[in-house]
């Protein structure tokens, strides 16, 4: 089955405190290392059911902080306020419509992993819900270095995904997607890093893209209508994200990805009939929802590299690279 597929992909075992687990569905960023006892990934709070992203360098520990923070902070002021328009701060507006796009933020705390203290933000599970979560982090940009990076750092940020970076503005970590296995009514799971994903041109993002979203495997009918519906829930997510930045000229957006989830075992459950009458007069209510956006969510992540606007700017290359997903998206459920 799809779950124990996901359960024999090899992690090692670090040293964890009670009541925390690695998160067995993270696709990309820094991971535990079997060599490396300084090297944290992504934790899950069991009891809570949130993730806990490890925060990085010391300067960068501060900037996706202060980001978190400066998000609730906004979006606190606009709901006492009782409207956007009547927010605080120069700027609340924007970052209170932002909130939406984010994972919910649950604050911030100290852990010891491996022997060694660390900083995590507590964020809202994304796949929490999900049988089957299907997760893709896209990385958005031509350019993935911040206006502090040193020329060295420049120099191995531009060798990096070259053709999908600088073609589509748009880099692939990592991902993980369950499949229709050959025999009816089983499943595979497909796991690629940031290996595979620097390997793509863009026919090869492209056809990912299809693979990602069970396009090219929906040989079902009721697979086939949720691929459809999947699609265009992305695609209404992606624009809604297009439509902010279009209007902000607050922050720039450097090394930040969209992750992009769904469940898997939702796709062939929406073509399913109409609740059906029942003899006591009451209605069969199938499991299927009608609201796409309880089984599919699109986020922003990765806050460590936002700056404020230079001259009040819009954010030109994290566009380049949204709109190029959108295009691809559209393409496929188009096609």
């Amino acid at each position: 089955m799809a779950r124990n597929d996901q359960k024999a992909v090899h992690m090692p075992s670090p040293a964890l405190p009670v009541g925390f687990r690695q998160f067995a569905t993270q696709v990309a960023g820094h991971t535990f290392e079997a060599t490396n006892d300084a090297a944290v990934g992504l934790l899950q709070d069991s009891v809570a059911g949130c993730v806990l992203k490890p925060l990085g360098k010391p300067e960068c520990e501060v900037r996706e902080l202060n980001f978190y923070e400066s998000l609730a902070s906004a979006s606190v002021a606009s709901t006492a306020a009782g409207a956007m328009a009547e927010a605080k701060a120069p700027g609340d507006n924007d970052l209170a419509a932002l909130s939406r796009h984010v994972p919910r933020f649950y604050g911030h705390l100290k852990l010891v992993v491996n022997q060694r203290e660390h900083t995590f933000v507590r964020l809202e599970d994304l796949t929490s819900g999900m049988q089957q979560p299907c997760v893709m982090d896209v990385k958005m940009g031509r350019r993935t270095w911040d206006p502090m990076s040193s020329p060295h750092k420049r120099q191995v940020e531009e060798q990096k995904y070259v053709i999908c970076k600088q073609k589509l503005g748009l880099c692939l970590p990592g991902f993980l997607v369950y499949l229709p296995a050959e025999e009816p009514g089983k499943t595979v799971v497909l796991r690629h890093g940031k290996d595979y994903g620097k390997s793509l041109n863009v026919a090869g993002f492209r056809q990912t893209m299809g693979i990602f979203f069970n396009a090219s495997t929906s040989d079902s009918k009721t697979r086939a209508a949720g691929s459809e519906i999947l699609l265009r829930e992305v695609l209404r997510q992606l624009q809604e994200i297009l439509a902010w930045f279009k209007r902000q000229r607050l922050l720039h957006f450097y090394a930040s990805s969209l992750l992009i989830c769904y469940d898997y075992a939702r796709l062939s459950s929406q073509s399913q009939p109409p609740p059906s009458p029942l003899l006591n007069g009451h209605h069969q209510h199938h499991q299927c929802s009608e609201d796409p956006s309880e089984w599919i969510r699109v986020r922003m992540i990765d806050f460590a590299h936002v700056y404020p606007a230079e001259d009040g700017q819009p954010d030109e290359n994290y566009m380049f690279g949204l709109q190029s997903l959108i295009e691809v998206v559209r393409s496929i459920l188009y096609r």
